[in-house]
């Protein structure tokens, strides 16, 4: 539950609106605290035990006023028995309207208790989703990688969710049923304090199966919610991918799939099940076994003529009340065993490591415009739950302006040597300088800023054409959007939209080919206007006629820009100032196109295999 309170102190935020719920609250209970109070004094005092009327109301109600614990709790109200009719009948009638006047003003607080409520855990609960979807987006891509972004996504929805839930609980109903369990003892206790006592002593085992209930429920519940990741990414992977999924007739696969995760969530669900139905008939049990005992305890007193029956009828509606509003105490205690084990999970997220953002990034230098070199000292990089390390030794330097291209097998370390270079990942050994700076020690935004990637996965977001090549330059005026365009060749099918720059792209792009997504990757990296290019197998979903397009205009975009490619196409790299081969995390040679070809071995398989240009033997 640590995790829990952890969260809920964020509703001190909102104290002035936690004080008006407490107050809401607390009239709700005196509102029914003196309803029962005035019910008890029509059944002990307007009608005797005989069945006979009262005779003089008045003075009955003067006497219940005239109470010691009544008049230590709100002092002298003797005067108002003036107002009570003299005739009986009458005097039941007032006292009922009363009883019903109190009820109205009691639900009328009820309600403001619950608004304030529900308004402060939503307000809570968005602060937190927001903090999480921020250290997500600041997190190490280690971190992204191993927590997986099903996972990820369930945490911010639906354990968060859970958590509003648990928020609602604590402040709604556990407040008015302790409240209201307060009220009822209270008046146990004036009629007489010693039975009460003997109720009381139940609460001892009430509390231990609470808590031990509580464990088994927050522990199945963590495990419940892992699992709901899982069904997350199962669903996600099989709608995205629905294409592939028919036509490789996989509906099945997908569905065992789907069945199994299912079922596994399932029994975690069941195992909380056992805990939740026990709790709340085991507590209604105790709670059952301590009015008994009080009953009989009661009933000797009676049958012994040491006390009044209608006292005693008194003090068991009372407790009997006590044990009603103590009864809901276990569902309430499950429902934030639920929410402790979201906690727990948020948590998790909020204590992961983050890269250096905000204001710790604005102490450390920016980077200076580039203009000297990019340099690769003695790299080595493992990713995280793999022994062999992706680089080895990785040594390069690479002058301003300078366009290279790296090559080699798949699992060679290619990506791995580019995503160096905006710091998505860090060195495991050695350093990644440019024009002399180390980057671990310059600031991520004035590093990020002179940097542009276009990756071999197309990245459109929700938005126009225009708001996806303006992406990360919002402000960025429209003639510059189009000519970002013309230069990737994208204008003449912009164009043809039917709104143009303003046309409304459906999820992931719906609509767009893979060469036209691609195309609007690249305007949004020239748009940027970068001193560093990052090109992923950029032109990978681009055809033959378009590629030659693009080809043409990399010429003039990588002119005074230092330009790393990554390409499976011959034509993307063979131009290049230098071209450096990689396998094993190694470089094996470098140089020039018809260098590598008359030299080294590996060069030439990938031109006979992977770029598809003949070699002579």
């Amino acid at each position: 539950m640590d995790a829990f309170w952890h969260f809920a102190r964020g509703m001190l935020r909102y104290k002035g609106l936690i004080a008006l719920a407490a107050v809401a609250a607390l009239l709700d209970a005196l509102a029914a605290f003196a309803g029962f109070g005035m019910l008890l004094g029509v059944i002990q005092q307007v009608f005797k035990a005989d069945g006979g009327a009262a005779t003089d109301p008045r003075q009955l109600v003067h006497d219940l006023l005239d109470r010691e614990p009544v008049r230590d709790a709100v002092g002298d109200l003797t005067h108002l028995a003036q107002w009570v009719p003299a005739e009986p009948f009458r005097a039941l009638a007032m006292i009922l309207v009363l009883i019903l006047l109190l009820a109205a003003v009691g639900s009328s607080f009820r309600f403001l208790h619950q608004f304030i409520t529900l308004t402060v855990s939503q307000r809570v609960v968005m602060r937190i989703r927001q903090r999480v979807f921020h250290r997500v987006l600041h997190a190490p891509m280690e971190w992204v990688w191993q927590a997986g972004t099903s996972d990820t996504m369930s945490r911010i929805v639906n354990d968060s969710s859970r958590l509003a839930r648990g928020f609602t609980t604590l402040m709604g109903k556990a407040v008015r049923e302790v409240l209201m369990g307060v009220a009822y003892v209270a008046w146990a206790f004036i009629i007489d304090w010693k039975l009460c006592l003997i109720f009381l002593v139940g609460v001892i085992p009430i509390a231990v199966c609470i808590k031990q209930f509580g464990k088994r429920i927050r522990r199945a519940s963590k495990y419940a919610l892992r699992r709901y990741g899982l069904m997350i990414g199962a669903m996600q992977e099989s709608m995205q991918a629905a294409p592939v999924v028919r036509t490789h007739n996989a509906e099945g696969y997908e569905r065992r799939r789907f069945y199994r995760i299912n079922r596994e969530l399932y029994d975690q669900e069941m195992k909380a099940r056992t805990a939740k139905a026990l709790s709340s008939p085991v507590i209604e049990l105790i709670a059952m076994v301590g009015v008994i005992v009080v009953t009989l305890v009661a009933a000797y007193y009676v049958f012994h003529g040491d006390a009044a029956p209608g006292q005693m009828l008194g003090v068991l509606m009372s407790l009997g009340l006590a044990g009603a509003s103590i009864k809901p105490l276990a569902n309430l205690n499950n429902d934030l065993q639920e929410s402790a084990a979201g906690a727990v999970r948020l948590k998790e997220t909020l204590d992961s490591p983050a890269e250096t953002h905000g204001r710790a990034d604005r102490v450390l230098p920016a980077l200076p415009p580039h203009r000297q070199s990019v340099s690769f000292e003695n790299v080595t990089y493992t990713y995280p739950g793999t022994d062999e390390p992706a680089l080895r030794g990785f040594d390069l330097d690479v002058p301003h302006g300078q366009t290279v291209a790296i090559v080699g097998p798949n699992g060679s370390g290619k990506s791995t040597t580019l995503s160096l270079l905006p710091r998505l990942i860090q060195p495991s050994q050695g350093r990644v300088l440019i024009d002399g700076h180390d980057l671990a020690g310059v600031s991520l935004r004035s590093l990020r800023r002179q940097l542009a990637i276009v990756t071999q996965h197309t990245v459109v977001f929700e938005g126009t054409v225009a708001d996806n090549i303006a992406y990360g330059r919002r402000h960025a005026p429209r003639e510059q959007i189009v000519e970002a365009a013309r230069q990737a060749h994208a204008h003449e099918f912009i164009e043809q939209l039917p709104h143009g720059y303003d046309t409304k792209l459906g999820e992931s792009g719906t609509g767009l080919s893979g060469g036209q997504k691609q195309r609007l990757c690249i305007a949004r990296a020239i748009l940027r206007d970068p001193r560093i290019l990052i090109l992923d197998e950029a032109t990978s979903q681009i055809d033959t006629q378009s590629e030659a397009k693009i080809h043409a205009a990399m010429k003039t975009i990588t002119q005074g820009r230092t330009t790393f490619i990554i390409a499976h196409r011959l034509s993307t790299v063979v131009d290049a100032d230098r071209i450096v081969v990689l396998a094993d995390g190694r470089i094996v040679d470098t140089g020039k196109h018809h260098e590598l070809l008359e030299r080294c071995e590996l060069y030439q398989t990938l031109v006979r295999h992977q770029l598809g240009e003949p070699v002579a033997v």
